[in-house]
C-alpha cells in the first residue's frame, strides 16, 4: 500500500486557525471579560486556568501575553509543558532563572505560562510554590490544569481561578463551518453534527477531525484529489462507532442471543477500535435507550464493571464475553 506525506507547505489548520485576539475565543465569555480587564488594568495576579482539554486554556494564555506586551510578547513568555518537564530541577532551574531577569518594556513583569500544572511532581509544586512568593515584583505565573484538585493548596491559594467550561455543540459546528469556508472544504450538516458528538466540547479535536481527513485526500504525488468531507470520512479516521451497531450488540444480548452478540462484538474488536471507546459508546447508548430505567441501571453497571476489569489488566476478550453473559442473564431475567 504506498503512503502519502503532506506537502510542504501544509500548516496545521489547529494552529492556522488558533484565535491571537480575545474577541476570537469562543465559548469562554465570562473568562475572557476578565482577563481584558487585566489588560487594561497592565497588570494581574498569579493565574489558573482550569478545565477539560481543547477549550482554550493556552490560547487564552497565549492571547493575554499578545495583548498584555505587543510586539515584545515573545520576549516576555515563557512556555513550559509540565508534563514533559515535571521535576523540580526544571522549577529550580529554568523557571527560577527566567523569573529573575526584567522584563523588557512597560510592563515590570513576565509571564511564566506552565501547561499541564497538575502533572508537576508534589517536589515540584513546593519548589514552585516558593519561586512564586519570591518574585511576585518581576514575574507572574499562569498554570494550566485538568484537574485543580492535583494541584497543592498553597498553590491554589495563590491564583485567582479562571474555569474554562466545554465548547457548546453549535459553537463547534460554527467554527468548524468557518475553518472549512476559509480552507473551501466542502462539508454536509451530517458530518458537522458527527463532529460536533465526537469532540465532546473540545474544540481542538473537532478541527483535527477536518485536518485529518482531508490530509487523507492527498495522493502519492502531494495532489489533493477532493476538497470534501462526508460523514463516512468522519467515521473512518475516527473511533466512532455507528450508534446502531452498538444498540444491535445490546440489545442481541438482551434478547438472550449470546453468540450472535459477541459476533458483532468481535467485529468490532477486530476494526482496531479499542475496549475504551467501545465501552464508552455503550455507556452512552444505554442512556439513550426507550428502555425501564432498572434495566439502564443495571447494563451501567455491568459495562462499567467491563471497564475496570480491563484497566486492571484483565484479558479483553475474556472480560467482554463476561460482560455479553450477564447482560444475557439480565435479559433472562425480564422474560
Amino acid at each position: 500500500m504506498s503512503t502519502t506525506s503532506l506537502p510542504e507547505k501544509y500548516e496545521i489548520l489547529i494552529e492556522k486557525y488558533r484565535p491571537k485576539k480575545f474577541d476570537e475565543i469562543i465559548g469562554q465569555d465570562k473568562v475572557v471579560k476578565r482577563l481584558k480587564r487585566y489588560v487594561a488594568s497592565k497588570n494581574l495576579p498569579n493565574l489558573l486556568f482550569t478545565g477539560p482539554a481543547g477549550v482554550g486554556k493556552t490560547t487564552s494564555a497565549l492571547t493575554l501575553a499578545r495583548e498584555l506586551y505587543g510586539l515584545q510578547w515573545k520576549s516576555n513568555f515563557l512556555e513550559i509543558n509540565a508534563s514533559d518537564e515535571r521535576g523540580i530541577n526544571v522549577i529550580r532551574g529554568i523557571v527560577k532563572n527566567y523569573a529573575e531577569a526584567q522584563s523588557i518594556g512597560d510592563i515590570k513583569f513576565k509571564i511564566i505560562f506552565l501547561d499541564e500544572a497538575d502533572a508537576l511532581t508534589n517536589d515540584a509544586q513546593s519548589a514552585l510554590r516558593r519561586t512564586m512568593e519570591k518574585y511576585t515584583a518581576s514575574c507572574r505565573f499562569v498554570l494550566s490544569c485538568n484537574y485543580q484538585s492535583k494541584l497543592i493548596e498553597p498553590i491554589q491559594s495563590r491564583c485567582s481561578v479562571f474555569r474554562f467550561k466545554r465548547i457548546p455543540s453549535q459553537l463547534i459546528i460554527d467554527q468548524c463551518k468557518y475553518v472549512c469556508d476559509q480552507e473551501k472544504i466542502l462539508i454536509d450538516n451530517q458530518a458537522l453534527e458527527a463532529i460536533s458528538y465526537l469532540a465532546e466540547g473540545d474544540c481542538r479535536k473537532a478541527i483535527n477531525f477536518i485536518d485529518t481527513s482531508l490530509v487523507t485526500k492527498y495522493d502519492i504525488n502531494n495532489q489533493i484529489t477532493t476538497k470534501s468531507i462526508t460523514i463516512e470520512d468522519i467515521y473512518e479516521i475516527s473511533s466512532y462507532i455507528e450508534p446502531k451497531s452498538i444498540v444491535d450488540i445490546i440489545k442481541k444480548a438482551l434478547s438472550r442471543e449470546f453468540f450472535v452478540s459477541k459476533l458483532l462484538l468481535d467485529n468490532l474488536l477486530l476494526d482496531g477500535i479499542s475496549a475504551e471507546d467501545i465501552l464508552k459508546q455503550m455507556i452512552t447508548r444505554v442512556i439513550e435507550m426507550n428502555i425501564d430505567q432498572k434495566l439502564i441501571i443495571d447494563l451501567i453497571d455491568i459495562i462499567g464493571e467491563t471497564d475496570w476489569r480491563i484497566s486492571e489488566g484483565a484479558n479483553e476478550n475474556i472480560a467482554f464475553h463476561q460482560m455479553i453473559a450477564n447482560m444475557v442473564k439480565l435479559g433472562s431475567e425480564q422474560k
